[in-house]
């Protein structure tokens, strides 16, 4: 698998170089889809978007991630698209976070699936597998805006797929990163966490558990083993997720140091409910100054934006004693199901979702990074200072892509099932870290080891 590592590597850098050097592929027109999306106006789809025909089609579409910073951009984005295909009815079904893969599953296992919906990068090895979802490969190739998204991200993600065809298409890329109050920062006299003897010193500094202030908030239930897995091998400077011999590198002794003075900072210099917080109790806590820094990605830009604009930034998870950045880029999109009866108006309204104007209105409104390089000359990305924090990583030579293993069947599974609750007796005392690594490893290293054997068939 090191060579979808490489093929990541590059796409991620292709696109982050386009925010550097300030020039795109196309047109540039996104700049004015930005302003128009600000006012509500309508702008101009994709041309691929546009249907001659006046059959009457319903169409039903997936929000995986549902919730109320995102449903109303989504509905809104479908709004436009109805305007200008009429004879085309989109209905919105909003999943929540916590349930969206139980759902999807119950869905493929019922044949009860929808035309179209959200799919994280870790499903589409699974759902691919399990035959639930079109191939996209025929409507891409005469897609005449294909040159707009990266190659290198077309080809990763085939590459997870058994069969190497093309099953998702990005709209979206994030990277990890620490939100931190700037403010605090500063009356502490302390630096921003862009090392990890600064991240530590500064969760112990700037709690004060006698005000309910707290140096930092860990993700402790639904999610937790994302941000767990981009913390601990951006620590220890580990590049590969399974080492030369084929087993997996998560117990390594460097990893082992990371858990423990990580969840050391469980209780004394975080809130007592963090081993129940998800991703909107993580979030709150930093928003409504109860902590100073958290770790999620820039999905969470506008939460905060709206809550402690101008006193907060942040920046890439900082790099190892070894002096590489390890790092994990997510680029999670849309796909069509297998059983649609209705392909070319679901291709119709993807087309629409992948352009440059939609792709602007969408990320400026939930703080992430557009894959349309037309998308990435707009103003909202030139502006964006956590986009250009990881546009310079990204062009760093000494920043490594973390080769997770995502096109393993298992994984989300694993990660979801067995991790999160262990990871929770971590953090009460009722499992240690090396227990905790080990069962991880060892559940990592069967699941490669039968998707190994299973290819070979």
């Amino acid at each position: 698998m090191k060579r979808n590592l490489a093929i990541s590597a590059a796409s991620v850098t292709c696109c982050l170089s386009l925010l550097l050097s300030g020039c795109g592929a196309g047109s540039g027109s996104a700049s004015g889809g930005a302003d128009k999306a600000k006012t509500g106006e309508s702008v101009k789809p994709a041309a691929a978007a546009s249907t001659s025909s006046n059959e009457k089609v319903k169409l039903t579409f997936w929000d995986e991630n549902a919730g109320p910073d995102r449903t109303p951009f989504l509905q809104e984005l479908i709004k436009r698209f109805q305007e200008k295909n009429p004879n085309i009815t989109v209905e919105y079904v909003g999943i929540p976070s916590t349930s969206n893969k139980q759902k999807y599953d119950v869905a493929i296992a019922s044949n009860d699936t929808p035309d179209i919906g959200g799919i994280m990068v870790p499903w589409i090895s699974d759902f691919a597998a399990k035959g639930a979802l079109l191939p996209l490969d025929d409507f891409y190739g005469k897609w005449s805006d294909k040159d707009k998204l990266s190659k290198g991200l077309i080809d990763y993600n085939k590459s997870l797929a058994p069969d190497k065809k093309l099953y998702q298409l990005p709209t979206t890329m994030y990277l990890d990163v620490f939100w931190y109050r700037t403010d605090w920062i500063k009356d502490a006299g302390l630096n921003a966490p862009t090392t990890w003897k600064d991240f530590f010193t500064d969760a112990e500094k700037l709690t004060d558990a006698s005000k309910n202030r707290y140096g930092y908030s860990i993700r402790g239930a639904g999610g937790s083993i994302v941000q767990l897995t981009n913390a601990m091998y951006a620590y220890s400077g580990i590049e590969h997720y399974f080492g030369s011999d084929g087993k997996s590198t998560v117990a390594d002794p460097k990893n082992v140091e990371f858990l423990k003075k990580y969840v050391g900072l469980y209780k004394k210099n975080t809130p007592t409910s963090d081993i129940t917080n998800a991703y909107k109790e993580m979030v709150a806590t930093f928003d409504t100054g109860t902590a100073a820094m958290i770790q999620h990605n820039f999905g969470s830009f506008n939460n905060h934006k709206q809550s402690i604009d101008g006193k907060f930034a942040a920046t890439i998870l900082p790099k190892s004693d070894s002096g590489k950045r390890i790092t994990a880029p997510t680029a999670n999109g849309y796909g069509i199901f297998k059983n649609t009866k209705h392909p070319n108006e679901a291709w119709q309204f993807l087309a629409f979702l992948l352009s440059a104007d939609s792709q602007t209105y969408w990320n400026q409104n939930i703080g992430q990074m557009p894959t349309n390089s037309d998308a990435l000359t707009s103003d909202y990305v030139k502006n964006s200072q956590h986009i250009q924090e990881g546009a310079k990583v990204m062009a760093d030579k000494d920043t490594v892509v973390l080769d997770l293993p995502v096109y393993l069947p298992d994984y989300n599974n694993i990660m979801t099932q067995q991790l999160e609750p262990n990871f929770q007796k971590v953090m009460n005392g009722s499992m240690t870290p090396e227990s905790f690594l080990s069962g991880w490893a060892a559940a990592m290293d069967k699941a490669k080891a039968d998707y190994d054997k299973s290819i070979k068939k």
